[in-house]
């Protein structure tokens, strides 16, 4: 009995053994080597310190260019067309004749009010003689007179009709466009000619009523030209509306330019640097710092090698410059360029510190 109970003890002891055997071999198991990240690569970013100084506060104005002449010309008298003298393109110099309308019957009327007039104008003559003379009575040489102002008068119209039958050119300039053909009869009114003189350019731009005592007559603008981006215009305000437009409660502002190399058209669509100002201390970034966010704008700024997304508000924008009225403060170092494919919080370095000024 004590053999058996001795032999039992000796099979737990081993078995405890081989347990705690197994469970310190499960504490020195080696385990596998955990894989680890490769750290986040730094993006290069330009950046620049955020300041306060006073900066000018420039907009751009959409414009539109028109020459200084564009009339369409009209007849005046119907009839119809026996000659046209001029066709599109063809330059032309003021009072030219353009187009002549048939004139004949006006030409015979002419014939006879001429006769009448002569007549009328030798009887006069005769008249004065005779009451000089007292051989006439007052009211007979009333008449007489009366008679030769009327055929003076009817030959006068008879002229201005044969005129209004011939249609020339207001000013030097270009015909654009003509409407009619040889032929055709015409009313008063119907369209004949375009002619556009566009030796001098009208450049015109709408002011925004917050605006309108930064513009005067005489000041100097500049514009461009997007076909025409390698060249920078300048053009001197001609004009300033006293009333504002009642569709858009803007005013209207023309510019000057002469315009004799014909390098500017009429139509073409200009973007006019407009100086409202000047605003203190304020923040200026390059226009490529400011991103767009869902109808927000925002920039990035840098903190120990990450960047921080922060909304800004914009003051004014300029073609190069967006001016911050809030969300920056003075040193902050804001990235310009790099910043198209940042996120918040993400590591970049700095490759580039510009200043400015």
């Amino acid at each position: 009995m004590n053999k058996w109970i001795s032999a039992k003890g000796i099979l737990y002891g081993s078995i405890a053994v081989l347990l705690l055997g197994i469970v310190l071999l499960s504490f020195f198991k080696p385990t596998k080597k955990e894989k680890t990240l490769p750290p986040e690569a730094a993006l290069p970013v330009s950046v620049v310190t955020a300041k306060k100084t006073d900066q000018e506060d420039l907009v751009m104005l959409p414009a539109l260019l028109e020459a200084r002449i564009d009339a369409t010309l009209a007849a005046e008298k119907a009839g119809r067309v026996v000659k046209i003298f001029v066709d599109r393109g063809d330059p032309v110099q003021k009072k030219q004749l353009l187009l002549q309308i048939d004139d004949h019957t006006e030409r015979a009327i002419l014939t006879r009010a001429k006769i009448i007039a002569r007549d009328a104008k030798k009887n006069f003559e005769r008249f004065e003689r005779l009451k000089k003379a007292g051989a006439v009575a007052d009211s007979e040489y009333d008449q007489v007179e009366k008679e030769t102002i009327v055929s003076a008068a009817r030959l006068n119209e008879v002229n201005i009709s044969i005129k209004k039958c011939q249609v020339h050119s207001p000013e030097n300039g270009i015909v654009n466009d003509r409407f009619i053909d040889v032929g055709e009869y015409v009313l008063p009114g119907t369209p004949l000619f375009q002619v556009i003189d566009s030796d001098s350019i009208k450049v015109i731009l709408q002011i925004p009523e917050k605006d309108i005592f930064a513009i005067k007559v005489g000041d100097k603008l500049s514009f461009k030209i997007q076909s025409i981006a390698d060249k920078t215009f300048f053009g001197v305000v001609s004009f300033v509306a006293v009333q504002a437009d009642v569709q858009n409660n803007s005013f209207r502002a023309e510019l000057s330019i002469s315009n004799k190399k014909g390098l500017l058209r009429p139509g073409m669509i200009a973007r006019v640097l407009f100086r409202r100002g000047v605003k203190k201390q304020i923040i200026s970034l390059p226009i490529s710092a400011v991103l767009p966010s869902k109808g927000d704008h925002v920039v990035y700024i840098v903190k120990e090698g990450h960047v921080i997304r922060r909304k800004v508000k914009i003051a004014s924008l300029s073609p190069t410059n967006a001016l911050i009225s809030k969300g920056l403060n003075t040193g902050d170092v804001v990235v310009v360029d790099g910043n198209r494919t940042l996120t918040d919080g993400q590591r970049v370095r700095i490759v580039k510190q510009e200043i400015k000024k």
